[in-house]
């Protein structure tokens, strides 16, 4: 907590500092959830990564929250699908058919199912890129008047994780909104061109939207998603943000439109691949998109990314294109490592049920920190001192009283020898589950051995650390 007060600038903004229940946390569960739930449909077996050879990545985009943009690219899989499935039926004709699934929404089943995970925190779709409202706006759309729920979808999920001890966050597409300006998106500079701005009356419609939000439900996370149209705006938004929650935090994709058709080739630092926000001029976290960094920076970021490979629920995905449950747990190990969290997304079905086999990669990862979470839920990321001698991969965390050596591949010899940290005097060392090994320490390196590796995602060695 602070008693500064923030003001609209630069200066001001850069004085926050990231919460301590953000680096505690290392886990928060991300939620994609609208009318696209309802025809849940994307092409599978790309990811967002790879290149399309057959054209404009957007027609044949894996994200199916992109499903009124894909739908428009003629003989594209999406499109074939809808005309197969809906014959000329409009996007937004998916929107009453949302809304009268809520009927069999409890958020309080959800809460409990994130709660199970482990998660510190849930961040909730409020608006996505259709400019479909979760809450009942006292600004609603000028185009599109009934285009968002009379259920209060936003506050009541809002109330139900909290009231188990997770913290809640609000998501809002504050670059598209394809209710005030819909190009069809075929490539990266139209996306940008395609930002609404003050000539559509977007920026005062989003600002009221934001302000509401945190007045209405005061998010300890301000999640905003592509752009946004105006940089007065959005000083406004976060002075307003931060003063209301002062413990709370915002992410990197505020840069306007302007500032983004400007940028040469976006340079991402040293160790991310993948996609990456160009950086705004203020942000407390960077997040790195179906991306990890691999080494310790010196700031905060978050990994986001669904159990598939799209963040709204994809009906034909199979367990292939889900990520399996051992590399998410290394995932969410090396997050720790480098200063890291993971916001991994479930996407809800169109009848407001979550997907089992989501769920199951979750409930995975959740029985894994009961069991080690003391090596990585509220710890920090620690140096390793000098380079780390030829073997497995290897990150660090740390305690007041241990440091935990993360193996983030299990070594082909049951001897290895690993780096410490700097001035680091290692008064014991065992496996996490209890296991003792042989250990000799040689100045910033420790050698260890033992008669087996267990057979886990990860191997974690606990050190005891001398005192004085």
């Amino acid at each position: 907590m602070t008693d500064q007060t923030f003001s609209p600038d630069l200066a001001s903004l850069r004085r926050h500092r990231v919460p301590d229940w953000f680096k505690d946390a290392k886990l928060g569960i991300f939620l994609h959830w609208g009318p696209y739930s309802i025809p849940a449909f994307a092409p599978t077996g790309r990811s967002i990564h790879e290149r399309d050879p057959g054209g404009s990545p957007f027609a044949n985009n894996p994200y199916a929250e992109w499903y009124w943009n894909s739908m428009r690219f003629e003989g594209s899989p999406t499109a074939e699908h809808h005309a197969r499935t809906y014959g000329d039926m409009p996007y937004r004709a998916f929107g009453p058919m949302f809304e009268s699934a809520l009927a069999n929404w409890s958020p309080d089943a959800w809460a409990d199912q994130f709660a199970r995970t482990g998660a510190g925190y849930v961040v909730l779709t409020a608006k996505h890129h259709d400019g479909f409202l979760l809450w009942p706006s006292a600004t609603p759309n000028p185009h599109l008047p009934d285009w968002g729920v009379r259920r209060d979808v936003v506050g009541e999920l809002a109330a139900a994780v909290r009231a188990r001890g997770l913290r809640f966050g609000i998501y809002y597409s504050g670059g598209i909104d394809w209710t005030f300006k819909n190009p069809r998106i075929d490539r990266v500079r139209t996306m940008i061109a395609s930002v609404p701005g003050d000539a559509e009356g977007y920026t005062a419609y989003a600002e009221a939207h934001f302000l509401e939000l945190i007045e209405r439900y005061r998010p300890d996370y301000l999640w905003n998603d592509i752009a946004y149209p105006s940089h007065e705006s959005f000083l406004r938004v976060a002075a307003a943000y931060y003063n209301a929650v002062p413990d709370g935090l915002i992410n990197d994709r505020w840069m306007t439109p302007e500032a983004l058709a400007s940028l040469p080739k976006a340079e991402k630092p040293e160790g991310v691949a993948g996609m990456l926000p160009p950086e705004p001029p203020h942000w407390d976290i960077r997040t790195p998109e179906y991306a990890m960094f691999d080494r310790l920076l010196p700031f905060d970021w978050e990994s986001t990314r669904g159990v598939g490979k799209s963040f709204g629920y994809n009906a034909e995905e199979t367990e292939a294109d889900l990520i399996a449950a051992p590399e998410l747990i290394r995932m969410v190990a090396t997050a720790a490592c480098f200063n890291g969290n993971v916001l991994l997304n479930l996407g809800p079905r169109g009848d407001a049920t979550l997907d089992p086999m989501q769920v199951a990669r979750v409930e995975a990862l959740g029985a894994f920190l009961r069991g080690s979470g003391e090596a990585i839920l509220g710890t920090r990321a620690v140096a390793l001192d000098g380079a780390a001698p030829a073997g497995p991969r290897v990150g660090a965390t740390r305690r007041a009283d241990a440091i935990y050596l993360h193996l983030l591949e299990t070594p082909a010899s049951p001897a290895v020898e690993l780096p410490l940290p700097a001035g680091v005097e290692v008064a014991d060392a065992v496996l996490l589950d209890g296991s003792a090994v042989r250990w000799t320490q040689r100045g910033g390196a420790l050698s260890l051995g033992v008669p087996a590796w267990p057979d886990a995602p990860t191997q974690i060695v606990r050190l005891a650390l001398r005192s004085g």
